[in-house]
């Protein structure tokens, strides 16, 4: 896989969500990474634009409910 964009509207010790395309098929991916941590696969889509408005639009609710989940 092949990072394609970093989406870095992120906090210290935030998670990055980047979008990868498979080399082997024509899906793109939007993988949470932290230092220190695996690399996680979040959302699946079929185009790179699904993926970048995935983020957009949802990949912000995970963030922030990942927040909350982390502060309780």
């Amino acid at each position: 896989m092949t990072d394609n964009l970093e989406n870095a509207p992120i906090r210290q010790n935030e998670p990055k969500l980047i979008v990868r395309q498979a080399s082997h098929a024509k899906i793109w991916s939007v993988w949470a990474t932290l230092e220190g941590t695996a690399s996680e696969e979040i959302f699946e889509g079929v185009s790179e634009e699904e993926a970048l408005n995935w983020i957009i639009i949802d990949g912000q609710a995970w963030l922030e409910e990942r927040r909350r989940r982390r502060n309780t």
